[in-house]
């Protein structure tokens, strides 16, 4: 009898220690060399392919970063440009991997797609996109307007609301992307256009002499989270992209950079155990055990991902505002490795 109770604990011991089995994704894109990831139809600071075909941009660093850990490699990611109607097929049907592609995390999408999502990868307002001088003369120039809107965004669904507390009425005008609702916009189309406030502020960076043109009114109680996303069959995989995405915002935190990250002799007790964690986290996740370091010489912190697409070093400028780290006021937190 003692015998027996001993090896029913063996084995139920055993099985609490087992790594994980690889889930069908991680799988396929260890055996494929490269993640197929999603990614918005050139929205600057985002997603956007320059002349000489390199992308950039917050949701490409977070594919290169995944790259980095589960292949080793920023560079093994192919990039397929989606419209917002596009981009839960795609990745329903398997042709994606990951997407990264300036979605907005809702229980409802969770519920009608079966999607996971990641975790925050940025906050951002709802925002009104206007002329200047249809900014100064505010509810007057809006009321009964026609304004642009990306069909299948939480825009759409938003725009009512937002008119509501605007007191004024809109004529919502659908698009397929955030560049065609600009376009439209700047045609004269429409009065204005409602998007995400980062998305607005790229689109108005590429126009000349934007900033003096164009106001972004932005919505100050409709914040959004923006997080990529995968299918809910593979929690392996989704563990994975949380993994990393926890990993850039406890770097900023510890005060890893892509540039410290290999001074092996001078790093900080917190940074240190981070990365002792993150080894003993890679058996379980299926990822090589440096993975946490490839990603860090890949990317740098989150805090570094930030200012070089949307921040200082970048042509947008952008505040960090929201997407401070939760310590210094900000939303940006993540869970413990």
């Amino acid at each position: 009898m003692h015998v027996k109770i001993l090896l029913l604990l063996a084995s139920l011991l055993s099985l609490a220690v087992a790594p994980c089995m690889a889930g069908e994704t991680l799988v396929a894109v260890k055996k494929n060399g490269v993640i197929r990831c999603g990614v918005g139809d050139n929205i600057p600071g985002m997603a956007m392919q320059d002349a000489n075909g390199a992308w950039s941009g917050m949701d490409v660093d977070f594919c290169r970063a995944v790259a980095a850990a589960v292949l080793g490699d920023p560079a093994k990611c192919v990039y397929l440009p989606l419209t917002a109607r596009a981009r839960f097929t795609s990745l329903m049907s398997k042709e994606i991997d990951l997407l990264a592609r300036n979605t907005t995390w809702t229980i409802g999408r969770e519920a009608a797609f079966n999607v996971a999502f990641a975790g925050p990868l940025l906050f951002t307002r709802q925002a009104i996109a206007v002329r200047k001088e249809d900014a100064s003369a505010a509810r007057a120039a809006l009321d009964k307007a026609r304004i642009g809107v990306v069909r299948g965004s939480t825009h759409v669904r938003d725009i009512e609301e937002i008119a509501v507390r605007n007191a004024v009425t809109f004529e919502p005008v659908l698009y397929d992307s955030p560049t065609l609702a600009w376009k439209g916009f700047v045609s004269g189309e429409c009065k204005g256009v409602l998007g995400d406030e980062i998305v607005l502020a790229a689109e108005r960076s590429l126009m000349p002499d934007g900033e003096k043109l164009i106001e972004i009114i932005a919505q100050q109680n409709a914040r959004e989270p923006i997080s990529p996303a995968t299918r809910q069959d593979d929690s392996q995989w989704t563990t994975v992209l949380r993994g990393v995405l926890s990993l850039l915002v406890a770097a900023e935190e510890c005060g890893l950079t892509q540039v410290n990250i290999a001074d092996v002799a001078n790093r900080s007790v917190a940074g240190r155990q981070l990365l002792e964690r993150a080894t003993a986290m890679a058996k379980p996740l299926g990822l090589p055990p440096d993975w946490s370091v490839r990603v860090i010489e890949s990317v740098g912190n989150y805090g570094e991902m930030f200012a070089r697409n949307l921040g200082a070093g970048s042509p947008l400028k952008l505040e960090r505002d929201l997407n401070r780290l939760w310590k210094d006021g900000g939303l940006i937190w993540a869970p413990p490795l």
